[in-house]
């Protein structure tokens, strides 16, 4: 396989599992780099992926509430869904650790889930968001218990 100019192109996606990995790393100066991280909800190829709804559900809370983690918040770059449904990319500046990342997904898991309704999103509004109609508030919960209990632990 040719490398690519998309690093997630270079991973054979028919051996990814669930969980959290560094994607890669783009080194901008001599001290600066972005991590980018996966993580991975869903196996690919499996054939179960997220719902759209979902997705936006969680892409919504994740990318306010991990910004106001006193540990990684000002390292974030971005928190976006991954195209094909399996989970999401969070890139981060600089010394971000995979055990910084487990705590504050574990602090915003315990702050913000089980949800109890639309209320409960951050920016789900005509104002701040392009498809506010878009969200699971049940797909959101299962996806992610089932996330933290299986890679946070």
């Amino acid at each position: 396989m040719t490398k690519s100019v998309v690093s997630s192109f270079d991973v054979d996606h028919r051996r990814l599992k669930e969980g959290l990995y560094l994607r890669s790393t783009y080194k901008i100066d001599d001290s600066r780099c972005v991590l980018s991280w996966d993580l991975r909800f869903c196996a690919p190829m499996t054939h179960h992926p997220l719902s759209s709804g979902t997705v936006h559900t969680i892409e919504h809370l994740m990318a306010y509430y991990l910004r106001l983690d006193e540990q990684i918040g000002t390292s974030i770059v971005s928190f976006c869904p991954m195209g094909c449904l399996t989970g999401f990319y969070l890139s981060t500046m600089n010394d971000v650790t995979a055990e910084q990342i487990k705590e504050a997904l574990r602090k915003v898991y315990d702050k913000v889930f089980p949800l109890k309704g639309k209320e409960d999103i951050v920016g789900l509004n005509e104002i701040q968001c392009g498809n506010p109609a878009l969200y699971d508030i049940d797909g959101a919960n299962e996806a992610m218990r089932k996330y933290v209990e299986e890679t946070i632990k």
